[in-house]
This record gives C-alpha cells, structure tokens and sequence, in this order.
C-alpha cells in the first residue's frame, strides 16, 4: 500500500492544478446535486422495533387513529397564582380566560384534542363529575370513581397551580411551525401581564433545534493558529484548513443529496462536520509535518511521494479505525443513530481521500513556497530578519520521553490512577433522552413541567399507557373468577360470558397494576368499540427523569407478563416515557456488545499496523481508561452539576455514552498509530539494533526516537481537535455541549495522559516483549509495509546508484 500511496502522493504534486481542479469541480457538482435533490431535514428520531414501539402498533390496530396520540404535538399551558392568591380570585380567573381565548382565537381550526382545553377552573371539576358518574354507573365502587376522578384533575388542591391542554393539528410534534410558537407566547405574555405565571411545555411546545455556525468558524480559527506554532508558516497553516473545509463540504452536501432518497435528522451533518473537520485538519496535517521532514534528504516531488506513502499509509489505518467505529454503530439497530454513525464515517471517509490527494497536491502548486509567510518566533523561527533559527534540537517532546524513561513506572501509576479515580462517578452515571424535566431551568418548558410536578405530583410528567388486548383472554382463568362472577350476577340472563371476560380481564389489571411499587394510580381510561381492548392509563410518583421510574416500568413489564400467564390477554406498555426508556434500554444494553466488535476490530488493525501482540493491548487497555475518565468528568459536570459550571445538571442524554465510545476510541487510535508507527519506523529500519550509542536499547531508543519525532505534531493534532469539539459547547442545544464537552475531554485525556505517557511507560517497562509477535502469527498476518520500508530501500538504493 505503501508504494501505491507514494505513486498517488507523486501524481497529485506533478499535477497540483489538475488535481485541485478535479476537486473543485466535485464539490460544484456535488453542490448541483444537492441544491436540485435536497428534501427537507427531520427533526424527528426514527425508532423501531422496541416494546414500546410494538404496542403503539397494536394500539391503533384496536383504537384507530390513537397511536398518533404518543407522537402528537401536545401543548400544556399551566397556569400559578401569585404569592398568598389562588388562581379562584377574579381578576386570576380572568387572566386564564384571556389566555385560553387568544389561543382558540388565533388557531381557530389548528387545534385537536380540546376535550380538557379551557378554563381548568370549569372544565376540571365538570370532567371529574363526568368520569364519577360514569364509572358508577358501571358499577364501580365509589371510592375507586372518587379516585379515578381525582387523577384527572387540571387544578391542584391548594387552587394555586392549574393547567389546561390541547394538541397542535400537525403531522407529529416535530412539525409545529414557529408560528404556532409564537402564538402560544403571546399568549403566555398577555396571561404575565395580567399578574399570573404562566408557562407551556409539552411535545408540541419543544424548543426548535437550531444549530449555529459560529463552532465551526471558531473551530477552524484556532486550528489555523495551532498550524502556525507548528510550522511557522502562515502559508502552511492554510494548507490543512482547505483540505478539510472541501471534505466536509463535499461530505455533507452528500448528506444533503441523500435526504432525496433518505429521511435524515437535522442533527446528522452536525455531527458529521465536527468529526470531519477535526480528522481533516489532522490528516493533512500529519502529510504535511512528513514532508517538511523529507525534505531534508530528497527533492519536493519525491519528499511528497514519501510523505504520502508513510503518514498516509498512517492516514487510512488512522481512518479505517474511525470509519469502523462509525459504521459499527449500526449494531445498536435504532436507526437515526445508524445514519449519524454512516453520516459521520461517510466524511472521514472522504477526509481521508482528500488529504492524500490535495495535500500533496497543493504541495504542488506551492513548491518552493509551501513554508512561505513565515511567522518570526514560530515554530524555531528568528525574531527577527537575518537571524538564526532556534532550531529543534533538544526538544520539549524529547525532554518528556526521556523524563518518562527515569520513572516509567512512576508515570504508569500516576495515569492509571488519576484516571481510574476520576472514572469512579460512572457508577452514578443516569441517562435520559430530552424532556420538559431535564430542560434548562431558564427555559418555560422547564418550568411548566416544575408547576405540573408541584401541583399534581412529578408523575403527572411520566405517565405510561397500558394496551391490554383481550381477544384470547380466558374466561376459566382462575384469577379472573371472582370478578365475573360478581359481572354475571349482575348482568342477569344469558350473560354473554366472553365479554364479562374481557371486562374482568381490563379491571384485574388495574387491580394489579396499581399494586406495584412506585405506581401512584392505575385507571382504565376508554374501550374499544368492540369491547376487546382497553387503554389504562398509570402514573408513577417520580418524574421521567428519575431512575426510579425506570425501576416502575421494569416492574410493571413484569407484572404485566404474570398478568398475561394468568389470564391469557396480550398486553402492551407504551407512552413517550416508555418509548425513551426502551431506547435508553436498548443503548445501555448494546453498548458492551459495541464496545467489544469496535475494540477487537481495532486490535486487529493494530496488529496489522505494528505486527506485535503487546502494543495493540496496552493502546486498547489505554482507550478504555481514557473514555472511562472522560464519561466520569461528563457525569461530575453535566449531570452532578460540579462547581455549578452548568445552568441545570441532568441525566445524560442516552446515545452519548455509547456515540462518545466509538468517535473517541476511533480518534485515539490515530495518535497511536501515528506515534506507534514513527517508532516502529527507527526499530524495524536499523533492524532491532541501537545505532545512537546514547545508552538506550534498541527498544527504549525506538520509543525515543519515534516519539521525539512524532510527539509535536500529535500534540498539534490533539489541540486543534480539541478546540474544534470544545467549540461546539458554544452551542443553545445541551446535548451538542455535551458532546461537545465529552469529545474534548475524551481528546485531551487519551492524547495527553494514554498515548504521550501511559503508552511509552508500558512500552519502557516491557521491553523486548514491546515488539513480539509469534512467528506463526507474523507468517499468517499480511503485510502491509505502513511504515514505507519498502520505499526506504527503494530510495537508498537509487542514492548508491546517483552517488
């Protein structure tokens, strides 16, 4: 591969202007393409194939039309008395009127689901006496109407907190217009003004998702001087930003493209560029920083084909190991983190073509001129015109490895340990997907759900609706004979035994529902026409955010299989709360399986790349320490609230832990494979012998050696991706900060503490066995030459023959 990419990287400098034109025109037709075939981004998260999912599925099978109800853009208005009044008074009452006109007025015909829409103060208590009466007539003891009636109630017991609801006519909660916002604001402020607090959340009254396009810019901003403290060249410093500018765009515009044939989530390309910009400033960075070395000892066009030909061959192992980490994130099967993992993998994958081909390209059409511009001070540079260069000499990486070669067991130590302590808050660590509970405590839909827990218990936020199918219930069941018993004796003559079944099966459910631990009420809420299945409605004391209410859907799950063994009816659990705890479920649940296919695909390819048993493992060994204090300062932070340096700690949300593995181990391996290669380089170049006759063996020189030359542009890469994930904190959405935040981390602990101290220290500490392989294994393994040793020779020879 090697060669390949030295001839590659060779054709791309002799045909600078050819090879930038090729791309120019690529990213214009791909634009074309885009701009003709583009649909609109959804907001919304494809899911399928959960328990929740399922009994959705079942739900409008039984109840037509109701399965949009757990997707419908509902809006709660929730109304609070000022101090020492209670929202009874007139001028109080008044204000709600105005509020629930202004919206009736200014959505005339935009509005569903109104059963429970109006002045909470009339229409409470007239649905209250509404389901008492009903439930009685049917026979219902009066304790359990009484009960049943005072869940539903829309006015606290104190008359200080209200709340009316309505559902917004759309599609589903994602496709509420602003206008529909800003109609809802309205009249929350005239409601304010009146002297109420008044706030609205729900599904249907959900932030928009904005992105904002300063992270990218300030991203790139400080790649650009990182580039300059590393080659003191404002010409070179340009050079990766380009590179990486045409990948992403190219990289999304196919994204872009793609929504034509493919509904992808507007969170897609967002995740999509902060990957690719961070592995495309980086790659072309490497190619660079080996040219600028090669061309020391060879001409420009030869120093490209060279630098090509081994950091690039870095470039793809580096890339593969990200693109694999991206692609494996289909395992999970929940499908809008599937085309985020392919979305993401489709722009590194084109980061990488790009670097190999306009690095060396652009390399080109400089020539002479590719280190221009040089910045005085910078990167070894004079202060001023006419003086020496400082030179690299005695650099601070060489300071560093030698200082780790004293104490590397000191060093081992000090990593494992920081490390393994500040992983220890993964043990409380709590995950959510958003919701009005976790928002930002500034917001209105924060506070809605605040009123609503304060005035009604935090479980009014996390109801669950219980599908109870009865086609095959059985009437023999003996749990079922003591209610149709009581049902027949009064049903009189002929009792239609089946249908007394079916009812007996809907109230012994609730019966039992109600019993399990943490379930605040169980009502059954409607019948089919048919009379073959129920709706029960359940809520919890605690609120969606809890894990306690996580521990109440496990339970009622079990409970609801006990009930299906004894009675034979088929039943569901469904509600937006269950829909987020399955997918939560199924993430947590994946997440070793993912872990394993990523780390051991990984290994692999290091094993490949280094042809040693030792080195893959330590790297992965060190990934894990690594993502392990970075989950654990995430958790201190954004769900612990350390230092208060976030507005509202909350779980966090639950695709993170399981996205911020495969994008952070995919990244750390490229430091390990850039600086494990340069090592490998010294080693298998002089044949396992020490030629420096500085006192090293020729184990501990290699370490030396490869570090020295690799450790500051690793460093370069480390910052500049740093900074482009630490510049997405910037952003209004808190699950983009926390990625954000996440990554960054994840960057700095695995750059800085696995791959520039823990790695090396291990490597010390082995020895001989640092580059051991089985000879069987070494005969078995391909080889694929990514430290260009073939190339080495090729050039030395050609020297003999010119001298």
């Amino acid at each position: 591969m090697a060669q390949f990419l030295f001839r590659l990287g060779r054709f791309s400098f002799r045909n600078g202007w050819k090879v930038l034109t090729a791309w120019i025109i690529l990213l214009a037709g791909v634009a074309f393409a885009a701009l003709t075939l583009a649909k609109p981004f959804t907001s919304e998260f494809a899911i399928s194939g959960t328990p929740s999912i399922e009994a959705i599925t079942n739900l409008d099978e039984k109840f037509p039309g109701a399965g949009d109800s757990v997707n419908a853009a509902g809006v709660n208005v929730v109304f609070h008395a000022p101090e020492g009044e209670t929202l009874d008074e007139p001028q109080n009452a008044a204000a709600i009127d105005d509020v629930v006109a202004y919206i009736r007025d200014n959505m005339a015909g935009e509005i569903t689901g109104t059963e429970r829409f109006g002045n909470p103060l009339q229409v409470s208590p007239a649905l209250q006496d509404m389901v008492f009466e009903q439930e009685t007539s049917m026979g219902l003891p009066e304790e359990t109407a009484r009960a049943d009636a005072e869940n539903l109630a829309m006015v606290s017991e104190d008359r200080t907190i209200a709340y009316t609801t309505f559902t917004i006519d759309v599609e589903s909660a994602q496709a509420v217009t602003q206008e529909h916002r800003d109609t809802i604001n309205e009249a929350l402020d005239l409601g304010r003004s009146e002297g109420l607090q008044v706030e609205a959340g729900g599904a249907g009254f959900g932030d928009p998702i904005v992105v904002e396009g300063t992270s990218e810019i300030v991203g790139l901003v400080v790649a650009f001087f990182v580039l300059i403290v590393t080659f003191g060249s404002a010409v070179a410093a340009i050079m990766p930003v380009v590179t990486a500018v045409v990948g992403v765009g190219i990289g999304v515009l196919l994204l872009v493209m793609s929504t034509h044939w493919v509904e992808l989530n507007n969170i897609t390309p967002v995740l999509a560029v902060m990957i690719g910009l961070a592995v495309g400033i980086d790659y072309s960075l490497f190619i660079l920083s080996r040219y600028r070395s090669e061309l020391q000892r060879m001409s420009r066009e030869e120093a490209a084909g060279m630098a090509v030909g081994t950091a690039g061959s870095s470039v793809v192992f580096a890339g593969a190991t990200v693109f694999v980490a991206l692609v494996a994130l289909s395992v999970v099967n929940i499908e809008f983190l599937t085309w985020m993992g392919l979305s993401a993998a489709v722009t590194v994958a084109i980061a990488v073509v790009v670097a190999l081909t306009m690095t060396p390209a652009l390399l080109g059409v400089f020539k002479g001129r590719a280190f221009g511009g040089k910045i005085p001070g910078a990167a070894g540079n004079p202060w001023r015109r006419g003086g020496e260069s400082r030179g690299l000499g005695n650099t601070m990486g060489s300071r560093w490895i030698k200082l780790v070669h004293k104490a590397p067991g000191l060093v081992m130590a000090v990593v494992v340990l920081s490390l393994g302590l500040m992983t220890l808050p993964v043990l409380d660590m709590e995950m959510s997907l958003p919701s009005d509970s976790t928002s930002n405590k500034d917001t209105t839909q924060r506070k809605s759900a605040d009123l609503m827990a304060e005035g009604f218990g935090e479980g009014v936020n996390s109801p669950f609706l219980v599908i109870v199918d009865a086609d095959e219930v059985n009437p023999d069941a003996p749990a079922l004979q003591p209610l149709i018993n009581a049902q027949s004796s009064m049903a009189g003559q002929a009792p239609d035994l089946q249908a007394i079944a079916q009812t007996s099966s809907f109230l012994y459910t609730v019966n039992n529902l109600q019993t399990v631990n943490g379930v605040k009420h169980a009502q059954l809420i409607a019948q089919s026409e048919d009379g073959t299945a129920a709706q029960i409605l359940v809520t919890p004391y605690t609120g969606p955010e809890k894990q306690v209410t996580v521990e109440v859907a496990n339970a009622l799950r079990t409970e609801t299989r006990e009930i299906q063994d004894s009675t034979g009816v088929d039943i569901g659990l469904t509600g937006l709360t269950a829909v987020q705890m399955d997918i939560t479920e199924r993430l947590g649940g994946a997440m070793g399986p993912y872990l394993a296919i990523v780390v051991g695909l990984a290994i692999v390819l290091l094993l490949l790349v280094f042809r040693s048993i030792m080195v893959p493992l330590v790297a992965g060994l060190g990934f894990l320490l690594s993502v392990g204090a970075a989950f654990g300062l995430t958790v201190l932070v954004w769900q612990q609230g350390l230092w208060g340096l976030v507005n509202t700690p909350a779980p966090l949300i639950s695709f993170m832990p399981i996205f911020l593995i495969g994008v952070t181990f995919g990244l750390a391996m490229d430091y390990q494979i850039f600086l494990g290669t340069r090592m490998r380089e010294h080693y298998t170049k002089h044949h396992g012998r020490s030629v420096l006759g500085e006192g090293y063996n020729a184990i501990e020189e290699s370490v030396i050696v490869g570090f020295t030359q690799g450790a500051r542009v690793v460093t370069a890469a480390a910052i500049i991706m740093i900074a482009v994930f630490v510049a997405f904190i910037d952003q209004p959405l808190p699950f983009i900060q926390i990625f954000g935040f996440a990554l960054g981390v994840g960057i700095f602990f695995d750059a800085f503490f696995i791959r520039m101290a823990l790695v090396p220290a291990m490597m010390f500490l082995m020895g001989r066995a640092t580059w051991w392989m089985p000879r069987w294994l070494d005969r078995v393994l391909p080889n694929i030459d990514i430290e260009g040793t073939a190339l080495e020779e090729e050039f030395e020879k050609r020297q003999l023959v010119d001298a």
